[in-house]
């Protein structure tokens, strides 16, 4: 949906004085990094001077993405000296980052506040003061900077709606476990719409690694709480999946709206190169897919954070084999595909190494089915292309989301967990039903999905009403 801008925007991230600035604060993560830089897109459209801010080692992965919109700009910050909470030269986004180091490196970031202030109180000498601050939720922070400078703050959620309740319920009131151990244990959110339950282990693992009076734990319960002072949330969500939780998501909060303006990535498909990725790769899977009949091809991605360990690719090549559904797998580094798996498969599977044309390959009419890890940019992704899901969440708010896609009756569970084995038998199961008569239903309802997500970003929908109302939003207060 990229609408023609409303007014010439400003070229090179530059504005007068008096008119709409919106200083982007993204959390160096890619699932993080790439809703905020399409809703920098769409708010350029609509006439907005937009400014990123990134650490000099994540700038450089901002500028191509950006390149079709002048008036987005980055401002390259000094990344946080190293510290005794995060070593000297562990990297600047989380790709490259162990995961015992995510918590201090979330903590780490709050460091960059100085200089962003800095930052924009040159700009305000320079005659184009910032008049408000979107944040990724990671990076409540900004919120104090925003107050200190007299603009309004947002924060921003690259996941749903309900994680987002879910997460700020959690640090809010901090539920205590009455059995330590038993990972079973159900935590239930009462002020949720539904009163959803959780069991411990599918919380947040920032919030299950909370201590009390951990230095590190207290950094990251602060960030969330100060989210909370923000004058709206934004969500890379649609209303007609998830309703109740954009309507009333953060209980006690009722004065906060909270705007729904995805899907963001099929908002801005067609004006965003996403990096430059060669057409010939999409072309090359596409013609391989046209040899298949609709709905009939099963792809499989599990994200670019989490690499399979050896027995949980051998389950999945098994599985996959043993369904003979077609498929497309496209493997992360690292993942040890069995050998002798492609030629066996060949004459109905391809595996792909490395980067995969993703958007492209769930919008092709021959992929039915998605089987995935629940990562919300995937989740979305296959909803817009009203594909149905074969769902493995293992982290984060991958829980949460598989919880929304078993509401909307767009997804069948196959496994759980980041250390899950599945039994192959059972899953090659699971994927011949899907791709059978037995899974038409589910198929139906993901493709009816699909159109309502199209019908959300096209004119007069949910999400673009709600992305307008942010744009006025932050229009006036200059």
């Amino acid at each position: 949906m990229a609408a023609p801008p409303q007014k010439k925007p400003a070229s090179n991230g530059r504005c007068r004085d008096g008119e709409p600035h919106v200083l982007l604060v993204p959390y160096p993560a890619q699932g993080h990094m790439l809703p905020l830089l399409d809703l920098a897109a769409l708010l350029a459209a609509r006439g907005l001077a937009v400014t990123i801010a990134a650490t000099a080692g994540n700038a450089p992965l901002l500028q191509p993405l950006l390149a079709a919109w002048p008036s987005v700009g980055v401002t390259a910050l000094p990344f946080p000296a190293a510290t005794p909470l995060l070593p000297a030269g562990g990297g600047e986004n989380t790709k490259d980052l162990p995961r015992h180091l995510f918590r201090p490196f979330m903590v780490s970031l709050a460091a960059l506040r100085a200089p962003l202030l800095a930052w924009c109180r040159a700009q305000h000498q320079q005659g184009r003061s910032v008049t408000a601050v979107v944040s990724d939720f990671f990076t409540g922070w900004t919120q104090p900077l925003a107050a200190e400078l007299g603009v309004p703050h947002v924060t921003f959620s690259p996941s749903c709606a309900l994680h987002l309740a879910m997460s700020h319920s959690l640090w809010r009131h901090l539920p205590s476990r009455r059995r330590p151990g038993d990972a079973h244990e159900a935590v239930t959110f009462p002020e949720i719409p539904g009163s959803p339950c959780f069991p411990w282990r599918q919380l947040s693992g920032l919030f299950r690694q909370y201590v009390a009076g951990d230095e590190v734990s207290e950094a990251i319960r602060q960030l969330f709480l100060w989210n909370l002072d923000s004058a709206c949330f934004v969500v890379n969500s649609f209303a007609a999946l998830e309703a109740p939780y954009v309507v009333r998501p953060l209980p006690d909060l009722a004065s906060k709206r909270v705007l729904a303006v995805g899907p963001l990535s099929d908002a801005v498909a067609t004006s965003v190169d996403r990096g430059g990725k060669p057409a010939v790769a999409a072309a090359s899977v596409a013609a391989w897919l046209n040899a298949f009949p609709d709905g009939s091809v099963v792809y499989v991605s599990f994200g670019t954070q989490h690499v399979l360990s050896p027995p949980q690719a051998a389950s999945v090549a098994d599985a996959l084999a043993r369904s003979s559904a077609a498929f497309v797998w496209a493997a992360r580094p690292g993942t040890a595909v069995p050998d002798g798996f492609e030629a066996a498969t060949a004459s109905h599977g391809m595996v792909i190494r490395g980067w995969a044309p993703q958007v492209e390959i769930l919008r092709h009419r021959a992929v039915g089915w998605f089987l995935t890890h629940c990562g919300w940019n995937s989740v979305l992704e296959a909803a817009a292309a009203g594909v149905a899901m074969l769902a493995w969440p293992m982290g984060a708010d991958q829980f949460t989301d598989a919880r929304l896609l078993a509401e909307a009756g767009v997804a069948v569970p196959v496994a759980e967990g980041a250390d899950a084995v599945p039994d192959a038998g059972q899953m090659a199961s699971a994927i011949a039903a899907a791709v059978g008569k037995g899974g038409k239903p589910v198929r139906e309802r993901a493709a009816e999905l699909g159109r309502k997500a199209a019908a959300a970003v096209a004119e007069g929908g949910s999400s673009r009403r709600d992305l307008e109302e942010l744009v006025q939003m932050l229009t006036k207060v200059v």
